[in-house]
């Protein structure tokens, strides 16, 4: 195919609505492109809040390091590290504290240890697993089965809540499984989709025929790979001074690119020769030959709803939940028994108001001063979402209330902050894929030079969106070269 230099000087123009991290990977694609193989682009990002990174947040006070949403990232997800490293802070990235690692659950009241070699809530050693009081006698045997219950026939999706009771059995399912993976998708496992969210499972269970025996034997593999001094080899990763380094990394970045805060685009219209008018609160008119949608589906929805109703329609019909995280800084003087490990999560069977709690500053190191001890505390997600809108006082009385009935901490907190994310969580719902694949194909050839991207999509993780942004620059472009050649 012929260089897009070579048919056209005319600057393409490209509209990025939303300037979250899949917004701004986009921009920063493009603009790797624009600057490594002078394609002639003008690109322009459009946020309609006050900042950039969307629930990427840190806050930075007295010593501490707050993260407001997601603090963390999978290193098994190249996409975060690879982009740190291009924007020149791979120096920052730094892993968890692995030789404190231990994650709780709480089961009638009190704190359990997560059994060791449990992978994916899939148990890898025998005897720790055994002698857990985490399950009981009848749900070990239950979750032994998974060694002979045949693999399932078919590429059908199911809900998570199905496939973990089908192979593990129903305790597995609400002590382990729910719990553990609500903390990546905030969903109901019940609706949640088995393909979507964790297609990992049904690779094991059809490969090796048992998730157990396909745990043990990825272990295995790894036992045999040595580990690299020079990498991080933690499981999650983050940066040392918060996550939302890598956003200040983008915009910083971004110098080729024009970027609008605190400003709306109130629709989109088709014009002459292929092209949208995209209309901002301000008042202005933006032409474009391209239009990335990075904002949440019920957002994308209200902007196509004039030209293409039935698209709007399927992109309405995503449901999103609401969330809150609470974190509290403690004297370490004030704290009765000491901590240890990452935090714990709450099974919805526990009948809590809070969903879990993170350690932050014994999971990471540089998120407190040496004699505080920082924690997150997450309220909120399907059935609960009413929590939201307390007050902020009400919601750090409830999850203070909460850390003292299970962990005995009654001190008082020396600072304290409330970050509410209103339908911020996507909802993966069975036959998610499918959906999205019909979306995708009604824009390529419906509305071509639309695209829709971000969370709501193809994975709801920092890595995931950083490479839908990446993936969408790189179709976009081939959409405009093709253009170019059939005009």
């Amino acid at each position: 195919m012929t260089p897009l230099t070579e048919i056209t000087s005319q600057p393409k123009k490209i509209v990025i609505i939303g300037g979250g991290i899949t917004g701004l990977s986009t921009a920063y694609y493009l603009q790797k492109e624009k600057r490594i193989n002078g394609i002639p682009l003008s690109i322009t990002l459009i946020e309609a809040g006050e900042k950039l990174g969307g629930k990427i947040t840190t806050e930075k006070v007295d010593g501490f390091t707050i993260e407001g949403g997601p603090d963390c990232f999978l290193r098994q997800k190249p996409w975060a590290s690879e982009l740190a490293e291009e924007l020149g802070i791979g120096e920052e990235l730094i892993g968890t504290n692995d030789d404190q690692r231990k994650t709780y659950v709480l089961v009638n009241g009190k704190l359990t240890p997560l059994p060791d070699g449990v992978m994916l809530i899939i148990p890898t050693k025998i005897m720790p697993f055994a002698f857990s009081p985490l399950i009981s006698l009848s749900g070990k045997i239950r979750m032994g089965m998974d060694l002979f219950i045949p693999p399932f026939k078919g590429a059908d999706d199911e809900s998570v809540g199905d496939f973990i009771r089908r192979r593990l059995g129903e305790e597995a399912l609400y002590k382990i499984a729910e719990p553990l993976m609500s903390g990546i998708h905030v969903s109901d496992p019940e609706k949640q989709s088995l393909l979507a969210t964790f297609p990992r499972f049904r690779n094991i269970e059809q490969k090796h025929g048992s998730l157990i025996k396909g745990m043990l034997t990825q272990k295995k593999a790894a036992n045999h790979q040595p580990l690299n001094p020079s990498k991080l080899n933690s499981l999650f990763i983050s940066l040392k001074n918060g996550v939302e380094e890598l956003i200040n990394g983008l915009e910083h970045s971004l110098n080729e690119c024009q970027i609008y805060t605190n400003t709306l685009a109130t629709s989109i219209l088709p014009a002459a020769d292929r092209m949208y008018t995209v209309e901002l609160n301000n008042g202005e008119s933006i032409g474009a030959d391209v239009v990335v949608l990075a904002i949440p589906a019920y957002n994308a929805a209200k902007l196509l709803g004039s030209f293409h109703p039935k698209l709007a329609n399927q992109l309405g019909k995503i449901p999103y939940v609401s969330t809150a995280t609470i974190s509290m800084a403690f004297r370490k003087q004030d704290i009765q028994k000491p901590f240890t490990g990452f935090g714990f999560v709450v099974p919805s069977t526990e009948n809590r108001d809070i969903s879990a709690c993170t350690w932050s500053s014994i999971k990471f190191n540089h998120r407190a001063p040496e004699d505080y001890l920082l924690l997150r505390c997450f309220v909120g997600g399907p059935g609960k979402e009413e929590m939201v809108d307390l007050t902020d006082d009400e919601l750090f009385r409830l999850a203070h209330k909460e850390l003292n009935l299970i962990l005995g901490l009654s001190a008082d907190p020396v600072l304290t902050r409330v970050y509410r994310w209103k339908k911020a969580n996507p909802q993966y719902e069975v036959g998610h894929l499918d959906r999205v694949k019909e979306m995708f194909s009604a824009c390529a050839y419906e509305t071509p030079g639309i695209y829709l991207t971000g969370s709501a999509y193809e994975g709801v993780g920092i890595p995931d969106c950083i490479n839908q942004g990446k993936k969408t620059a790189g179709q976009l472009l081939q959409y405009i070269q093709q253009e170019q050649v059939y005009a």
